[in-house]
């Protein structure tokens, strides 16, 4: 809770300063200094989006990925350049951050199988990272407590199996964008969701025809995270 105000506390500040200055530009107070005409492009929105859910800290992935399209777009506007020069150097960035990332084992590693990554996770936690890509992550943890998922143009599958142990803390954050992501679940599983939606949605198919009976109380599975013109649903194993 005290991230979460935190995040709104930066939010709200910045937008009082920016609506601020933007007021007084319209009246005949004036400015005593010029105001770089970026902050009022429509990429600042992301930036904005991406600072607030960076510093709430629970969505820091989701706000990376916010603040960095954002700036991408942002940088025509800053440096007078075409968008075609800023993606030149975006791309390569991208790739050696991509690059990175597949050196962790953890997070990328896992078997091909039909044309698929397939993972077998066995550790308390785990990490799944899917851009311009999908796959499959095998949980079958002695004591899972928690982990987080990424999807950017990708879409994630994520499978507890029977045997896994799960606490009453166990947390899993999702962060995707322009993609989507499944989690399934047994059946005797609570899941309980705090998602931050934009232009997306989140179904717990587990539950159409209403509450199953039975669910365990001790197992349950908190997640959490943001969506961004994306889908998360959680299915019953």
């Amino acid at each position: 809770m005290k991230s979460q105000r935190s995040g709104r506390t930066l939010l709200g500040f910045i937008l009082i300063i920016i609506g601020g200055i933007f007021l007084l530009q319209q009246t005949d107070i004036g400015l005593p200094f010029e105001v770089p005409s970026f902050l009022f492009k429509w990429p600042m929105i992301l930036v904005l989006l991406g600072l607030y859910f960076f510093f709430s800290r629970e969505n820091r992935t989701t706000g990376l990925i916010l603040l960095s399209i954002g700036l991408v777009f942002l940088a025509p506007y800053v440096f007078g350049v075409g968008l075609s020069v800023v993606i030149t150097y975006a791309i390569p960035i991208a790739l050696i951050i991509a690059g990175i990332l597949f050196l962790f084992p953890r997070t990328l590693g896992g078997i091909k199988k039909k044309g698929e990554w397939i993972n077998e996770v066995n550790d308390k936690t785990v990490n799944a990272v899917h851009v311009f890509s999908g796959g499959k992550t095998v949980i079958e943890s002695d004591e899972f407590v928690g982990g987080e998922v990424v999807c950017v143009f990708g879409g994630a599958d994520i499978v507890f199996h029977e045997n896994t142990v799960i606490r009453d803390s166990a947390s899993l954050e999702v962060s995707c964008i322009f993609g989507g992501c499944n989690i399934y679940v047994p059946q005797d599983w609570t899941v309980k969701t705090a998602i931050s939606n934009i232009f997306a949605g989140v179904e717990d198919q587990r539950y159409k025809n209403g509450r199953a009976a039975g669910t365990d109380p001790s197992k349950v599975l908190h997640i959490k995270g943001g969506l961004i013109f994306s889908g998360l649903e959680i299915k019953k194993l």
